[in-house]
Formats: C-alpha cells, sequence, structure tokens
C-alpha cells in the first residue's frame, strides 16, 4: 500500500513541476499588455490630476497623491516593458 501512494506522490510532484516550468515562461497577449499599461497609466494620471494646486485637500494629501501617481505611471511603464 506504501508503494501506491509513493507512485502516487511521485506523479503528484511530476505534474506539479511542469505546471510551475509552463507558468515560468507564459508571457502576457498584447492586448493585456496595452489593457494593463492603459489601466495603470490612467490611475497615474488621475492620482496627480489631484495632486494640482488649486484641488481641494490638504497639502500633505496632495503629496501623497503626487507620489502615489508617480507609482503608478512607474508601474505603468514597468508593465509596458516586462
Amino acid at each position: 500500500m506504501s508503494s501506491t501512494s509513493e507512485r502516487r506522490d511521485a506523479l503528484l510532484a511530476d505534474s506539479t513541476a511542469g505546471i510551475v516550468s509552463t507558468h515560468k515562461h507564459a508571457k502576457d497577449c498584447l492586448v493585456c499588455r496595452i489593457t494593463g499599461t492603459g489601466a495603470l497609466a490612467g490611475v497615474g494620471i488621475y492620482a496627480l490630476n489631484q495632486s494640482r494646486a488649486h484641488a481641494p485637500g490638504s497639502i500633505v494629501g496632495k503629496r501623497i497623491m503626487a507620489g502615489v501617481g508617480v507609482c503608478f505611471l512607474a508601474a505603468s511603464a514597468l508593465r509596458w516593458t516586462k
């Protein structure tokens, strides 16, 4: 009975190793890259728009939103290249 469970464990290990190796080399399609990049860029532009001088809110909140906007724009650039 232990040999059956050992064979099952070995088969499970082999099958999961194949799944993991295929996910390492998977690439996104062009439409997915465009959608992801556009979404991140849109959120970044929106956050930068909320940090304008004449927008309502405190100075600290505007600076935080400016930082968030820059981070999202950088993420969109990284999303496009990878």
